[in-house]
């Protein structure tokens, strides 16, 4: 009876844990912080060492696309498509047109 009641604490803390998200809660309120209102004092520190835990984690799950990143960091940015040019006579097309496919 102990071990049920062992497992069942175990998977309500976990579900109370997952709908609180707070490693996501931290990481929401460290950027907030560099990238908003600049901190000063322990916490300039604490939002540093949040990101930075965050950034090492995740080129620990992710190294091949860290790498990517960090190859490609000042590649210019991709060429613009054509410009728009305004069609006074759209709505008139727009009824003569095929029905378009269906998406599944």
């Amino acid at each position: 009876m102990t071990a049920l009641a062992a497992v069942l604490a175990a998977l309500a803390a976990g579900y109370g844990l997952g709908r609180y998200k707070p490693l996501h809660r931290v990481s929401d309120w460290a950027n907030w912080h560099r990238y908003g209102k600049r901190p000063t004092g322990p916490r300039r520190w604490a939002v540093y060492a949040v990101l930075s835990a965050e950034n090492i984690g995740w080129l620990a799950a992710h190294p091949v696309q860290g790498w990517d990143a960090w190859k490609h960091r000042h590649d210019p940015p991709p060429a613009h498509g054509p410009a728009l040019v305004y069609d006074p006579q759209w709505a008139q097309r727009r009824t003569t047109r095929a029905p378009e496919e269906p998406t599944r």
